[in-house]
């Protein structure tokens, strides 16, 4: 091989080497600049998540104001943009209007008047009254199957992925969804009128809905249920009052279970921030003094436009 061929093919073994290594530092950098990125957007996101519930303790705290001012409107919404471009949004409302599905023990025993008025409401929604046993084995302590249509570890460890039956009072209403026999239509049926609380929680008679009225006793008319919603004497002061009333005279509904207040309440509020929203719900409690406090929350998480 001549001198100069020799040159030439050092020369091209040169410049690939130099293209190689030109190669190898571009796809380097690229790699650090996307990992910058992502670094970036993962702090954004934190600080906006931060920024969000930071607005969401600032609704609560609306909230709660709202619970000891007895003379505010507590059923008025709100809706303000903070500067920075956040949007809030916010709503109070009254928890004890519905079905707590937690009264359906009582000390670890199945309180009947409950369980009737559930399976009545069942009944009314057009659903499957079956299901009740299924609700009960999933809040009771034991493993015991109650036959023919419970469900207990046995029924859910079948499942993909497998799980296992609660045996506690329930937590969230979402919890629901978990229960043999709860499709996406029976829960959508049924949470309008059925709540999640803390132990055992009064019915509150002046804010149940007619669906609700119509369970507390048999035979109940949806035509006399709406008469009850409507009733003139609303909102009554005491239990003696409502039961008195026309449209609930002679009706076999008995105080058990029943109250003219409430101590519970629900905020449901969003966060909107630059396209994403931040759906959430919290729990609030008034006691008999006069002290309030948030004693739960569920986050629905971030949407996207």
């Amino acid at each position: 091989m001549s001198a100069g061929r020799r040159m030439r093919r050092q020369r091209g073994v040169a410049l690939i080497t130099v293209l190689l290594v030109l190669a190898l530092a571009t796809v380097t950098i690229v790699s650090m600049s996307g990992e910058r990125q992502l670094d970036i957007r993962r702090t954004e996101n934190q600080l906006r998540g931060d920024q969000a519930w930071a607005h969401a303790h600032s609704l609560e705290s609306w909230a709660l104001a709202r619970l000891r001012d007895e003379a505010g409107d507590r059923q008025k919404p709100l809706r303000l943009r903070e500067d920075g471009g956040a949007e809030l949004r916010a709503s109070l409302a009254e928890a004890q209007g519905k079905i707590n599905l937690n009264n359906l023990l009582v000390d670890g025993e199945v309180s009947q008047t409950d369980a009737q008025r559930l399976r009545r409401l069942l009944r009314h929604l057009e659903l499957n009254g079956e299901l009740l046993d299924a609700i009960l084995d999933w809040i009771d302590a034991d493993g015991d199957i109650r036959y023919p249509f419970g469900a207990e570890d046995e029924a859910y460890s079948r499942r993909q992925p497998p799980g296992r039956a609660a045996n506690r009072e329930f937590a969230d209403l979402g919890e629901l969804r978990l229960i043999q026999g709860v499709t996406p239509e029976v829960f959508r049926k049924l949470r309008p009128f059925v709540s999640v609380l803390p132990g055992y929680a009064p019915i509150n008679v002046n804010t149940a809905a007619p669906e609700v009225l119509r369970c507390l006793a048999d035979d109940i008319s949806a035509d006399r249920a709406a008469s009850m919603f409507r009733a003139s004497g609303k909102p009554f002061a005491d239990l003696d009052e409502f039961l008195k009333d026309e449209a609930v005279l002679g009706s076999g509904i008995g105080r058990y279970g029943l109250s003219v207040q409430s101590k519970y309440f629900l905020l449901a509020g969003s966060v909107d921030m630059g396209g994403t929203r931040l759906r959430f719900e919290s729990l609030l409690r008034k006691d008999g003094d006069g002290a309030v406090a948030v004693v739960g929350r569920a986050r629905e998480g971030w949407q996207y436009d």
